[in-house]
């Protein structure tokens, strides 16, 4: 008898303590919702143009940390737009000679800007050869111009003078290269143009 009382006595217990658990959290659910509920009342409450307002400031926050990003790079630039080659195989166009400083990585390069159009039947390669610097030559390793143009088209050729190890060449007089340009479809055809471009 003693022990079915106990029993009983323990059950009970143990009822109403896992009825005292649900109501806590049930409770503690409806509380949730309300901050919830708080929350989508607030952003309702808002106008139109309080939330328009609010865009037009993260843009011009977002515009500006870009134009600090751009800052970071220094470039001159010299404009040419002249034209240097015109034979019956290619009109060569220097556009323009930029030195371009990255301070982000503590880098400069020359990047020498040419348009080219293909008079020929066939794409061609242009490519950079035997660079110079106001007499001096430039080390191929530091040389990058490999630009295909199909027939007919125009293309951008931009010669690379880059160097990770040594100091760039001083360009103050000239610059002066051998375009190669060549065709992969008529392993005949060659032509070498030297250019020099005076500063």
């Amino acid at each position: 008898m003693n022990v079915r009382k106990t029993f009983v006595v323990l059950f009970s217990f143990i009822v109403i303590v896992g009825l005292v658990a649900c109501q806590g959290i049930e409770k503690s659910e409806k509380d949730v919702g309300a901050v919830e509920l708080n929350d989508q009342e607030e952003a309702a409450g808002k106008s139109v143009e309080e939330q328009e307002a609010n865009v037009a400031e993260a843009e011009e926050k977002s515009n500006k940390e870009e134009g600090t990003e751009e800052e970071k790079d220094e470039v001159e630039a010299k404009e040419f737009d002249k034209e240097i080659v015109d034979n019956d195989h290619v009109t060569v166009t220097l556009m323009s000679v930029e030195k371009i400083i990255d301070k982000d990585w503590d880098e400069e390069r020359f990047e020498i800007k040419f348009e080219v159009k293909n008079k020929r039947d066939e794409t061609i390669e242009v490519q950079a050869r035997e660079v110079s610097a106001d007499g001096k030559m430039v080390d191929e390793s530091m040389i990058l111009m490999s630009q295909t143009v199909a027939s007919d088209k125009l293309a951008d050729a931009v010669l690379t003078i880059e160097s990770y190890d040594d100091p760039l060449p001083d360009i103050q007089e000239n610059l002066e290269m051998i375009l190669h340009i060549f065709s992969f479809d008529d392993y005949d055809f060659e032509n070498d143009i030297d250019v020099k471009i005076d500063f």
